[in-house]
């Protein structure tokens, strides 16, 4: 008898083109095909990724053997065969700390037609119990039957999960489409293996109601997405770069008070004070040390050390300070992996604000980034905010111009622009196409939390003296 448990259920959904999901599958393709990867390692400008690396053969050429390390963890991987218009195979191994997980990818083309992808994989947990925590899979797309105008006499889409003590399987066919939609049906069976099985028949029978609302409702959300995420990816295609825009409401701040404010925080930086070099009342979490010249002068340089011992010292170098005229300000970590500056044309009437950055950021090499605030422009044209960031595998834009000012508020339209260079702007591709609606969300609520933070400590409500005290003693953690 078979003590499997079974689940099915019939849905509607909007159809994907086989034409854009080939061409996805051919900018994966030579997005892997052009990545910079060598026995050196990868490289990103003038900067080389040493813990990826080429350790056997040509790129992506049969038998070539790549290897991969981190913290903690090590990936083999291995290229038995490759023909992006034939069959592909690539093996990965990687282990972390006795966790140990082995992927085969076998990838068939039919030309510039994808054919079938079919993934099998295992993980093998460390000791105590390694018969316990052990798991295989294999998953199966076989995309020429699921476009194919005959009905497949077997389901084109499959995943198989088999644990010592418990296996699954899920199955989904295309039937006859309905009012220009797919109509498919997909089939789940479950239950216990080996010495479990008895148990888990037994179970089952209390469970069981259970264990379906739970898969109508996890279904039910997937149609759902798929419904409503699919025609938006089949308008926008491949897009050559990913753009984002959003509109927030900020309380509105006058000019004066602006003027007033910098003006006062560049009084309250000079009035400072320190004793044999050490800066006076300094944060709990860092301190300040005066290494050459006087305070805030030109030429004077600054050293903060933070408590934590793994957060880099910062330098900073005054460049320029004048409350008529210019002031700049320019820092770097101690082995100039960071380095950038900040300015204003004048304290007194402050016009533009302007920053710079280049260095390692969120762990990529070779950041450039360029901001400017142009304050003369904002309370005339409306255009406030421009920034620019450049790596070697992208460039990204955003600019903020106000559109209305009423009751008090403005309204603030944000847009910006990433767009991929050489092998990358394939992944934007994929990226603007697969998850589009979730960066396009990202960016709205970043935008919104921002707006909620200005709003909130709503600048400009109080005298500039005393917001430009608190900000400075905010900066430094007291």
């Amino acid at each position: 008898m078979d003590d499997m448990a079974r689940y099915q259920r019939d849905a509607q959904l909007e159809p994907f083109p086989r034409e854009l999901l080939d061409e996805a599958v051919r900018a994966l393709l030579s997005a892997v095909e052009e990545a910079p990867i060598g026995e050196s390692g990868f490289t990103l400008g003038d900067e080389v990724i040493e813990d990826v690396r080429l350790v056997k053969g040509r790129h992506l050429a049969a038998g070539a053997r790549y290897r991969g390390e981190g913290d903690g963890f090590v990936v083999d991987v291995h290229v038995p065969m490759w023909n992006r218009v034939g069959e592909s195979r690539i093996e990965v191994v990687g282990d972390a700390g006795g966790h140990t997980v082995g992927l085969r990818v076998e990838l068939r083309m039919s030309g510039r037609r994808l054919r079938s992808l079919r993934v099998t994989g295992n993980y093998q947990g460390p000791k105590p119990f390694r018969g316990l925590r052990r798991v295989k899979w294999e998953c199966e797309v076989r995309a020429e039957e699921w476009w194919s105008a005959l009905a497949p006499k077997t389901a084109p889409i499959s995943l198989r999960v088999v644990h010592p003590f418990a296996s699954g399987e899920l199955r989904i066919a295309r039937r006859k489409d309905k009012r220009g939609r797919w109509s498919v049906r997909m089939a789940a069976r479950y239950g216990g293996r080996s010495l479990m099985r008895p148990l888990a028949a037994l179970g089952l029978l209390f469970v069981r109601g259970r264990v379906r609302r739970a898969l109508n409702e996890g279904f039910g959300k997937a149609v759902s997405a798929w419904n409503s995420e699919v025609p938006g990816m089949v308008e926008r295609g491949l897009p050559e770069r990913l753009e984002f825009e959003h509109q927030i409401k900020l309380e509105a701040v006058s000019r004066e008070w602006v003027e007033e404010y910098v003006a006062a925080l560049h009084r309250e930086i000079e009035k400072l004070s320190f004793h044999k070099r050490r800066l006076v009342e300094g944060g709990a979490g860092f301190g300040v040390r005066l290494l050459k010249g006087k305070h805030i002068r030109p030429g004077t340089g600054y050293r903060i050390a933070f408590a934590d011992d793994e957060v880099e010292p910062l330098d900073l170098h005054v460049a320029a300070w004048d409350f008529d005229g210019r002031n700049r300000i320019e820092f770097s970590t101690p082995d100039d992996v960071q380095t950038g500056w900040v300015e204003i044309d004048s304290a007194r009437k402050v016009g533009a604000v302007r920053a710079g950055f280049a260095g390692e950021f969120e762990g990529l090499p070779a950041v450039t980034a360029e901001a400017e605030a142009d304050l003369g422009r904002w309370w005339s044209t409306g255009a406030l905010l421009r920034v620019s960031a450049a790596h070697p595998v992208g460039e990204a834009g955003l600019t903020a111009d106000r559109a209305a000012d009423e009751g008090g508020q403005w309204t603030v339209h944000v847009a910006a622009t990433v767009a991929g260079l050489a092998w990358a702007r394939h992944l934007v591709a994929l990226a603007g196409l697969l998850s589009g609606p979730a960066l396009r969300r990202s960016f709205r609520e970043n935008a919104d939390a921002f707006a909620e933070k200005w709003n909130g400590a709503a600048p400009g409500s109080g005298p500039a003296g005393q917001a430009a005290a608190s900000t400075l003693r905010a900066l430094l953690g007291r």
